[in-house]
């Protein structure tokens, strides 16, 4: 799997959705976003500091929210997952297991998927500003070397997208994504960081046109 940080940027070595694994894989399949999965510890001062610093900030979240699925893991929770059989042709294993079967040797390690596919993978603290970078890189699967890119100044937010969900989809993303919010009319500020659900196809297109990246049509 590939591993695009270069060691110059990182520290020595989140704020939880509270989602599951299989919540969170399913979340971004349905919204064709990419998976970040953390592998995390209570007791870990960087991951702590990434929760504190990186994740709560707004010019993070415009980034993440419409681009990605975040999930936190944590080696003591004795939660199973399908999500190993699913990428890794295992049967159901707990948390604790993906730690070993993922290779992680300390905290927090991230991981990145688009559906079963592998992305990459990110070993330790980033400081907020290189972590948009490499989320930007990630999002659009670019190909040239991570070095390169991070002299670059970027200003991709995400790719604007209208995807038609089943009911039970949209029902779904309702219950589980506390950014996503139903919709018949368009609102008077139309943002990045919502993943907008509604079952008109006008209202939709509006809100596309106003600026927001995930739109998902209830059929």
């Amino acid at each position: 799997m590939k591993r695009f940080l270069i060691i110059t940027i990182l520290a020595l070595s989140v704020f939880s959705l509270a989602l599951t694994l299989d919540d969170a894989y399913r979340l971004a399949n349905i919204t064709q976003r990419k998976l970040i999965m953390m592998f995390s510890s209570p007791t870990c001062y960087y991951c702590n500091l990434f929760k504190k610093e990186v994740f709560p900030k707004e010019d993070f979240q415009e980034i993440l929210i419409p681009n990605f699925v975040f999930v936190e893991l944590y080696a003591t929770d004795e939660k199973t997952t399908l999500f190993a059989k699913e990428v890794l042709g295992e049967e159901s294993v707990s948390y604790r297991d993906l730690f070993a079967g993922f290779g992680v040797r300390g905290t927090p390690t991230f991981f990145f998927f688009k559906g079963k596919e592998g992305l990459g993978y990110l070993p330790g603290y980033v400081d907020k500003d290189n972590f948009i970078k490499i989320l930007k890189y990630v999002a659009q699967e670019l190909k040239e070397d991570f070095q390169t890119y991070l002299k670059k100044d970027d200003p991709f937010v995400g790719e604007p997208l209208i995807i038609e969900i089943f009911k039970e989809d949209a029902d779904f993303v309702l219950e589980k994504d506390e950014n996503a919010v139903k919709v018949d009319t368009v609102p008077n500020e139309v943002r990045r960081d919502r993943i907008y659900v509604t079952d008109s196809p006008d209202v939709a297109k509006t809100l596309q046109e106003k600026g927001a990246l995930r739109v998902l049509l209830a059929k």
